[in-house]
């Protein structure tokens, strides 16, 4: 019987930013904001420093990705996107160029901010990402002294692994997505929801719509009227606002 191959594979920091061919990771609409603290960023930092002085010629394993191949090197992701966007964050602290991007789809203060590292020279920021970014470059200069920085950064881009599993392109990904995220806390209940929702929409500018009137409902200490000033409320809620 003839083996069949996994789609599934370990490779690099370097590898997966920074490979033969330029890639593109899509973070969809209905994954929650990045939400990485100080203690998880620095823990990381830290797991990372601690492998590295233990034997650099050993690979550390950062855990797993899993994305859907939508084609053209463009990869939906599907688990895993706090860790990835952390690792993208740890590039622009330690001043690695990557040809690859990590964008946020129709999440545009996210993805400028996101882009606009280390300057964060944006009108508006995601303060996650910038708060993640600060936290980082925290990290570093606490846990990795200078004359060892040259050397963590290329442990970083060679020995730092992540498992990067391709779902199959005839999987039903929304039952996939549903079965993965009952195991674990990777999605909130009304997250899961917000998702099967979304998918009854028909393009990315509903979605985008959608997901910005389910941000500004999801705010309880005001009205959701009065976070709708980027869209016409009226449109939304009927001229008596209601």
């Amino acid at each position: 019987m003839a083996k069949n191959n996994l789609p599934l594979k370990e490779v690099s920091i370097e590898e997966l930013f920074d490979g033969n061919e330029k890639s593109v990771y899509e973070i969809p609409i209905y994954q929650r904001n990045y939400a990485w603290e100080k203690d998880e960023i620095t823990a990381l930092v830290q797991d990372i420093y601690d492998a590295y002085k233990k034997d650099a010629s050993k690979p550390y394993y950062i855990g797993t990705l899993v994305s859907y191949h939508k084609g053209d090197r463009v990869f939906e992701i599907i688990d895993g996107q706090q860790r990835l966007t952390t690792i993208r964050i740890l590039l622009g602290a330690l001043g690695i160029l990557h040809s690859s991007q990590l964008t946020y789809r129709a999440r545009k203060k996210s993805d400028d901010t996101l882009k606009s590292i280390p300057e964060f020279d944006v009108d508006e920021k995601d303060c996650g990402i910038e708060n993640g970014y600060k936290f980082t470059q925290s990290a570093i200069g606490d846990i990795v002294p200078n004359d060892d920085k040259e050397g963590f950064v290329f442990y970083f881009k060679s020995n730092v692994r992540i498992i990067h599993y391709q779902v199959p392109k005839d999987i039903d990904l929304n039952h996939y997505f549903e079965i993965m995220n009952s195991r674990g806390e990777q999605l909130e209940k009304h997250e899961i929801v917000k998702a099967h929702l979304m998918e009854k929409l028909d393009n990315d500018d509903e979605r985008k719509v959608f997901n910005r009137i389910w941000e500004c409902c999801s705010k309880m200490s005001v009205y959701t009227q009065q976070n709708l000033s980027d869209f016409n409320p009226e449109a939304v809620f009927g001229k008596t606002l209601r």
